[in-house]
């Protein structure tokens, strides 16, 4: 009787190992942290949004939910943007994040994603995140910050510029306008057709009001799906979409030491979803195009697509003087042309 219950005892116990040792454990969990705050109710969510939720679901299916990356609120005062990379680096209340690649200011060489019409189009920026150009960025940001990239994802291409009372439709429009264009890389674009004023209003701060409290702001530059955030309708009227005006990717970045702890499978199949979804990441970004266009028309906005004789005149009068600027600030500026060149060439 003894040895039936010890037989049984043992029996269990391996039962108990065996099922602890073949997917019954409890998954890794990654904490990421996030830039995009939560939709408004009853509103499709921000492309990098829903792109980073599905990265979530593809890691843990190609791991055998052995993994499980938990994105966390967006805009969380604990987790201010700037400190993301440093946050993921340290590891312990983020062990990843998706950045922006101009939050990531050890690695200067990415302000070349500001030069106004970089990629031709949609299918020329396509070929980035799997380029050897990609894969050096990666291998930089992974030098200066000590972390592991997984991939790079499209956040911006269509681009909107906003005006209180006529639409933006060649470069001498914007003369002496009351501008926000937020970047100081632009400041160069402004050398023959000069704004009355240049305000550099961030994303977070127009959310909260500060297009409507600058009473003489009459257009701004900024990206499509912004437009209802912010309440731009209240107050700007016109909205041109000018694709490919620039192109940003944001970077998923996590802790170097959580990443060396995995084994080959489980890095194998993280990689495999940071693959997948860095091409259906393009989609995202083209559902909410879609989906801000036909809302920015339920709100009365004035919608102009730019035309390629429009494209062409602003990529002639913007373009090239917003690459110098970057250029001659630069330490590096011959490596930063052949990055240049390398990207028109893909």
């Amino acid at each position: 009787m003894i040895k039936t219950i010890a037989i049984k005892a043992a029996t269990l116990l391996l039962a108990v190992c065996f099922l602890t040792n073949s997917g019954y454990a409890a998954p890794v969990l990654i904490k990421s942290g996030n830039v995009i705050g939560s939709p408004l109710p009853g509103h499709m969510p921000h492309h990098m949004q829903q792109t980073q939720h599905d990265f979530a679901r593809l890691v843990s299916l190609e791991t055998n939910g052995e993994i499980a990356f938990e994105i966390l609120e967006g805009k969380r005062p604990d987790i201010p943007i700037f400190r993301m990379p440093d946050m993921t680096k340290d590891g312990a209340v983020i062990q990843a994040s998706a950045v922006p690649s101009f939050f990531l200011p050890r690695v200067p060489e990415l302000k070349i994603f500001e030069t106004p019409y970089l990629f031709r189009d949609i299918a020329h920026a396509k070929r980035y995140p799997s380029s050897e150009l990609a894969g050096h960025f990666s291998n930089l940001i992974e030098e200066r910050y000590q972390v592991k990239v997984l991939g790079h994802f499209i956040v911006a291409h269509n681009i909107a510029i906003t005006s209180t009372d006529k639409p933006m439709i060649m470069p001498q429009d914007f003369s002496d306008r009351y501008v926000n264009d937020d970047f100081e890389s632009f400041a160069p674009m402004w050398v023959n057709i000069k704004p009355a004023k240049r305000y550099s209003i961030g994303y977070v701060d127009a959310v909260n009001g500060a297009l409507h409290d600058e009473q003489q702001l009459d257009t701004s530059i900024g990206m499509l799906q912004n437009i209802f955030a912010q309440k731009q309708y209240s107050k700007f009227k016109y909205v041109t979409v000018a694709p490919s005006f620039y192109t940003f990717f944001y970077t998923f970045i996590m802790n170097r030491d959580v990443w060396d702890n995995l084994d080959d499978s489980q890095q194998a199949g993280i990689m495999r979803a940071a693959e997948a979804i860095q091409i259906s990441a393009f989609e995202n970004e083209r559902a909410t195009a879609i989906y801000h266009t036909a809302l920015n028309l339920t709100l009365d906005m004035n919608i102009h697509l730019q035309t390629q004789a429009e494209r062409d005149a602003w990529e002639a009068e913007f373009s090239e003087k917003v690459q110098h600027g970057i250029l001659e600030k630069s330490d590096n500026s011959a490596e930063l042309k052949a990055y240049l060149e390398q990207i028109r060439n893909l």
